[in-house]
């Protein structure tokens, strides 16, 4: 193989980890990340830029080779599903990589995640990265496949897209957990619960035909499935609000968290019907996320 078809083929590899999807889920970590930042007393506003930068930048690079690692390994077991769908995004289904070596990458790219973390976060951040990419790896891997057991197909989507990013970060550079720490861990585990039930509806007459038993499909109908979820979007803004007064989380940051879980709320009412809510997920999830990301961390680090 010549050196510019090796290139090719690590471009591809990389390609397959989606890392145009999955920048808002890697702005979770620096979102933990933020919630235990120190700028230092009597440092200029350059001094603080270049030592959060100095923290951020390595962590922003792990982060999406671990959470790029769960992409990568769902292309590499998701070939049949994405034909199906017509997905361009799955390198292995387009037969520019091999199974077998997206799964050799994912593994790889997940295990310097983890050493990265233990490295900066000591045994918690073994622990919750450890744990976030298991989780991962079973999402997709079979026979545990988590994403094809109804109700474990979102809680450990919450999971691992979602707290454990938070608790990630948070633990990074010898952070200790704290109530603001909770309440995002807490706060963007129903966010990704919420995007997954979008995965759901949208993916849900495809997984039905081909005998998937998600969660949605287990409701038995489309329409049961939308209306299960709008609750659980209604009931996770309350609990957002609750839990950030009783932790007493700044109001600023508590509202823009319920905002998030409204936005997504809207998303299963009656004129969204699958197709639309599969374009949002496919087009405008990612964005929103990653606007959000920016947002939330910017107001966490004036704020906390």
């Amino acid at each position: 193989m010549s050196n510019t078809s090796k290139l090719t083929k690590v471009k591809h590899l990389f390609q397959n980890c989606r890392f145009n999807d999955i920048a808002g889920w890697t702005s979770l970590v620096i979102i933990g990340w933020a919630t235990t930042f120190n700028p230092g007393k009597f440092q200029s506003l350059f001094q603080v830029a270049y030592n959060a930068l100095l923290q951020v930048f390595p962590l922003a690079i792990f982060a999406g080779l671990l959470t790029g690692s769960f992409f990568s390994i769902n292309n590499a077991f998701d070939v049949k599903e994405d034909l199906s769908s017509g997905k361009t995004s799955n390198l292995v289904a387009r037969g520019l990589i091999t199974k077998n070596e997206a799964i050799l990458f994912s593994v790889i790219i997940a295990m310097a995640a983890v050493a990265y973390f233990s490295y900066i976060g000591g045994i918690m951040g073994f622990l919750f990265s450890t744990s976030c990419a298991v989780l991962g790896f079973l999402y997709s891997v079979p026979p545990i496949r988590l994403k094809k057991r109804p109700v474990i197909d979102i809680v450990s989507h919450g999971l691992f897209l979602g707290a454990l990013l938070i608790l990630i970060g948070t633990t990074a550079y010898g952070g200790t957990l704290n109530q603001t720490a909770y309440f995002f861990a807490v706060g963007f585990f129903a966010v990704s619960c919420l995007f997954q039930m979008q995965n759901l509806l949208g993916d849900y007459f495809i997984d039905r035909d081909q005998g998937i038993k998600t969660t949605a499909v287990s409701l038995r109908s489309w329409k049961n499935g939308r209306y299960f979820f709008l609750t659980f979007a209604a009931l996770g803004i309350i609990g957002t609000v609750i839990l950030g007064w009783y932790l007493e989380i700044d109001w600023i940051v508590v509202l823009l968290l319920a905002f998030m879980q409204a936005v997504n709320l809207f998303i299963y009412l009656p004129w969204f019907s699958a197709y639309k809510i599969y374009l949002f997920q496919r087009k405008i999830q990612p964005i929103i996320l990653i606007v959000w990301g920016i947002t939330l961390l910017l107001i966490t680090m004036i704020i906390i």
